[in-house]
């Protein structure tokens, strides 16, 4: 087993067990200071009064800073404190999930690879349960990668171009910069199956033209249709599209200058997680 992995596993059950007592504290002081906007938050309390609904009101008004409209300096410290502690976490537990992943590929009982088909049964799932068509948002981006991922060319298709009709009626939406990149990015990637370069090239720099989302800021952008190009010598396409990822990019640690260079030495990048973010 990954020796990170035991360290990785305490990190995240501390880390969200004081996550916990954070967004109680930041629940109550909400409620106790700012009762109006607690209410028209869906009263959202952390496990009683706590609905998908209202989560993701409280995670709206976080990742858009509204708390800082209601002119409380010390509530709205403590909210941005928070909106960072959760980015942090997400981190921390995305990387304990490849960790975990590669662990387990590495050291599987049977030596067998490990399908995509369970993946694309729980995004479909995910997307079957959507009551309203903000969680069908959220649950085509997932939905349309792993159906290409498992062969599902047609569905995955289907879903892409559904996903990308809705943009319009989401762009505010904290999910939209991972929408527009993986709408662009499925429907890219059945382009060069199709063999359809041109088309795919579009897609790539309609991709990276995304504004961004806190997945994408932290971890960076899902490069399968970047490398699935370069595979076609696809080189100034994919040096552009990395231009336009440093837009919402800063936290690459070098990265993009590291596989630019690469890319213009002749060289395909290990671009490693993020083929799978």
């Amino acid at each position: 087993m990954n020796a990170l992995l035991p360290i990785l596993l305490v990190l995240v059950f501390t880390s969200c067990a004081a996550g916990l007592v954070l967004h109680h504290i930041f629940l109550s002081r909400l409620r106790s200071r700012h009762l109006q906007t607690w209410e028209a938050l869906g009263r959202p309390t952390l496990f009683l009064n706590n609905s998908i609904t209202n989560g993701l009101a409280v995670l709206r008004f976080l990742w858009r800073r509204d708390y800082s409209a209601l002119g409380d300096r010390g509530f709205a410290r403590f909210a941005s404190f928070l909106r960072c502690y959760m980015a942090a976490y997400f981190v921390l537990f995305v990387l304990f999930v490849v960790v975990f992943m590669t662990s387990s590929g590495s050291h599987s009982s049977g030596g067998m690879a490990v399908t995509p088909q369970p993946r694309l049964d729980d995004a479909t799932k995910k997307l079957a349960a959507a009551r309203t068509q903000e969680e069908k948002f959220y649950a085509l981006n997932d939905a349309a990668k792993e159906s290409f991922v498992a062969g599902k060319v047609e569905d995955a298709g289907k879903y892409a171009q559904e996903l990308m009709r809705m943009l319009p009626d989401f762009q505010g939406n904290w999910n939209y910069g991972n929408a527009v990149q993986d709408a662009n990015l499925v429907l890219g990637r059945i382009a060069v199956r199709e063999g359809h370069i041109d088309k795919a090239k579009r897609h790539l720099i309609a991709s990276g033209n995304s504004p961004g989302s806190p997945q994408m800021d932290s971890f960076g952008p899902n490069m399968s249709l970047a490398k699935d190009l370069l595979e076609k010598g696809e080189h100034e396409a994919v040096l552009e599209y990395f231009e336009l990822c440093r837009k919402f990019w800063n936290m690459d640690n070098g990265k993009l200058n590291d596989w630019s260079q690469e890319v213009k030495a002749g060289r395909i990048p290990d671009f490693g997680a993020n083929l799978v973010y």
